[in-house]
């Protein structure tokens, strides 16, 4: 009850300042790139069919298009034969999928590894993606978005591009329960931050669209039972935030996606400034 109370007491997160509507017009219209962080989940809650059924067959987009960062080689995740085979389907789901960790051992901070053990787990990572998907998404998520000039000095040797986020579901941690009480004041602050960053002119355009880039974690099996909401949650705090949403507002080709990535990874520049 007391945790309860805790989380409604964190609610009131206060009101947000929208775009001047002379500010909106003059911006490249918003379109949300998802990504999802730690699986595949097979279970217990099977997160990661359940997003993506819920991706494919939904209100607000139908058949979005999301990026998946693994951890390949844990057992539990992308190391056992469940998930290898739900990596593969995720894939030919037509998502795209890139490397969160590629050790044995899992959700270990790149930081905390040394330049050459990073690199192998990289190259790992990449040939597990390969060995399902046909090839990986050259970008990589560093767990717990731990990172340094080292890490990405070996990320750029590797060809990969370090992609991080404008926004973040803060679905990462579980203390003991699931349940996200605030998920609309925080996402609606969240893209309070991303309207300021485009008014400044500091989100790239690409292909005529803001891609902006939100940041979830399949294996929390209350976002896995509630993307459909989190996807009309979105939609409505950016317009509540005043900004301008593109048709759709959420991404549906694959190729499109990829190129959104690659480009947001390669400008170095968020609407959040630190992590988580």
């Amino acid at each position: 009850m007391a945790a309860a109370a805790l989380a409604l007491s964190g609610c009131a997160l206060g009101p947000v300042t929208p775009l001047p509507p002379d500010t909106a017009a003059g911006l490249a219209p918003v379109r949300f790139l998802l990504t999802f962080d730690d699986g595949p989940d097979t279970g217990p809650y099977g997160g990661t069919p359940l997003i993506l059924g819920q991706l494919a067959d939904n209100p607000v987009t139908p058949g979005v298009t999301a990026i998946f960062f693994v951890q390949t080689e844990h057992p539990r995740r992308g190391g056992g034969p469940e998930g290898r085979a739900q990596m593969h389907e995720t894939c030919a789901q037509g998502q795209l999928m890139a490397v969160h960790s590629g050790m044995a051992g899992g959700h270990i901070p790149h930081t905390k590894l040394a330049p050459d053990v990073l690199a192998a787990s990289l190259r790992r990572g990449q040939a597990d993606i390969a060995a399902q998907c046909g090839q990986a998404l050259a970008v990589v998520r560093p767990p717990d978005w731990a990172y340094s000039a080292g890490t990405q000095a070996v990320y750029a040797q590797a060809g990969l591009g370090m992609l991080m986020a404008d926004a973040n579901a803060r679905d990462g941690k579980i203390y003991g329960w699931t349940i996200s009480l605030r998920r609309r004041p925080h996402m609606r602050h969240e893209l309070e931050h991303v309207g300021q960053a485009m008014a400044a002119h500091r989100l790239p355009a690409v292909d005529g669209v803001t891609p902006v880039i939100v940041a979830f974690h399949d294996p929390n099996g209350f976002t896995a039972s509630h993307m459909t909401e989190y996807l009309r949650i979105l939609v409505e705090t950016a317009r509540d935030n005043g900004l301008p949403l593109a048709d759709p507002p959420f991404y549906t080709d694959t190729q499109a996606a990829a190129r959104a990535a690659l480009a947001r990874a390669a400008a170095g520049v968020y609407a959040r400034e630190s992590w988580p």
